[in-house]
């Protein structure tokens, strides 16, 4: 009878377990992907700003002036992570303001290069 009660109990254990590991697994691949649908319609937008992309990405890493078809545009670079991956993918857009359009875009893969009380430090992941 104990016997019994020990495996019911260590079939529930791992059955927990197994449950707890696929959600944390699904919840994870669903903030990916909203993440990448969000990222996929900014770019494909007509009308776009620096703030819509602001509005849904938070603050960019980097935001600097830059030249495009003569015209003055602004290169902003987001370092974006979600909650089980700290370093996932580098979004560098060079957006036209006054034409309200994306000009260039590109997302790049990412690695930790280190880890400190600050956060993680990332690297573009080599090619």
């Amino acid at each position: 009878m104990r016997e019994l009660l020990q495996l019911v109990l260590a079939v529930a254990v791992v059955t927990v377990l197994a449950f707890l590991i696929v959600q944390t697994t699904t919840d994870a691949v669903s903030q990916r992907e909203r993440l990448l649908e969000t990222i996929e319609d900014l770019l494909t937008r007509e009308s776009v700003t620096l703030i819509d992309f602001i509005e849904a990405l938070g603050q960019p890493k980097s935001l600097e002036p830059v030249t495009c078809d003569g015209a003055k545009c602004v290169k902003a670079v987001w370092d974006l992570s979600y909650a089980t991956v700290e370093c996932w993918k580098r979004l560098v857009v060079i957006l036209n303001e006054e034409a309200e359009r994306v000009f260039y875009s590109e997302l790049t893969d990412l690695v930790v290069v280190s880890r400190s009380e600050e956060g993680a430090r990332c690297i573009e992941a080599p090619r």
